[in-house]
């Protein structure tokens, strides 16, 4: 099983990239849009990687950070929830967000998810609750429910309105002091930095 490549991006597309190795081998890479935006053709790029064989295909999923892969590889224990989907979820936040998404029980986090539906959200939460303690919360989270809240409705919001993802995590992640800040002032000022006014 391969677990860790590291070598230069020879092509990107919206979903995978292929790094060819010191050795001369390219490897197929599935990863996170938002992961792949952050990468150019050229870099090189360490990443681990998990390996998924399946009857029909041997495919690799790549990830900057390890506990990026242990999370994906928790979210998979999870019935219903597939590479693809896990991948997804990953996609919709960072591993703090996520984790905090777990623990404090906001299933609407995951529901907002493509793919996921009220009932595998629920799982999630029951399944993994006890299984995350160990993984990082992003530091610009207290892990305090109320103030974790109110970022998570705040992003509810702005993914309500039409904007994805990444646009979304961006945006939230240039507000300041958000622990003080209501629902919808984050929401105000994440609009101000999507449209180029802050």
């Amino acid at each position: 099983m391969i677990g860790y490549l590291k070598g230069i991006v020879q092509q990107i597309d919206e979903k995978e990239i292929i790094i060819l190795t010191s050795g001369g081998t390219g490897y197929l890479v599935s990863m996170t849009g938002s992961a792949i935006s952050s990468i150019s053709e050229g870099e090189e790029v360490e990443l681990f990687i998990e390996t998924s064989v399946r009857e029909d295909a041997i495919v690799l999923f790549g990830f900057k950070k390890q506990e990026e892969k242990k999370l994906f590889n928790l979210l998979r224990e999870v019935n219903k929830v597939g590479p693809k989907t896990a991948l997804s979820i990953l996609a919709s936040g960072t591993t703090g967000e996520i984790t905090s998404s777990i623990i404090s029980g906001n299933s609407k986090f995951f529901s907002n998810v493509g793919g996921v539906g009220s009932k595998t959200a629920e799982r999630i939460i029951i399944d993994l609750k006890d299984k995350v303690g160990n993984l990082p919360i992003d530091p610009s989270y207290t892990g305090k429910s109320e103030e974790l809240r109110q970022v998570l409705d705040a992003k509810d919001g702005l993914t309500a309105l039409g904007y994805n993802p990444i646009q979304i995590r961006i945006a939230v992640s240039k507000i300041e002091k958000k622990k003080n800040k209501k629902a919808e002032e984050i929401v105000r000022e994440a609009l101000r930095v999507i449209d180029g006014k802050r």
